[in-house]
């Protein structure tokens, strides 16, 4: 399995079927799938199967957008830790994300923060 920052997410060739796993996870939550301040991560394994978006904040806690794939209980739990490390490297204190409820029963060491309509906020310490 490889994950890693895909550098210029828009020119690669993979482009197509990223944005394709993030547009569902975007348009529930109402946000465009990229955004200038963040970063694309992509799954392999070795055919891509998922795909994240995640940005740092001033606040010191950094955020995952979106998060979308196929067959996530195989991969995700190294995304998490991946992008964690990457987010605690830079400083951040906690990683947040908003999502589906269901979402806290796959991450281990989440925390619900809160919910609205049908997002629920969860956190993780660094």
């Amino acid at each position: 399995m490889i994950v890693g920052i895909i550098p210029e997410p828009e020119r690669h060739p993979d482009w197509p079927a990223i944005k394709a796993f993030l547009e569902p996870a975007a348009k529930r939550g109402g946000v465009p799938v990229l955004e200038p301040d963040e970063l694309v991560w992509a799954v392999y394994a070795p055919e891509l199967v998922g795909a994240a978006t995640a940005r740092l904040t001033t606040d010191r806690f950094g955020e995952v957008i979106l998060v979308g794939g196929c067959r996530h209980r195989a991969w995700i739990h190294e995304l998490d830790e991946l992008i964690g490390r990457w987010m605690r490297d830079e400083g951040m204190r906690s990683v947040r994300a908003y999502g589906r409820k269901g979402w806290v029963r796959v991450l281990k060491g989440w925390k619900v923060i809160g919910n609205e309509g049908d997002a629920t906020g969860y956190e993780r310490q660094l």
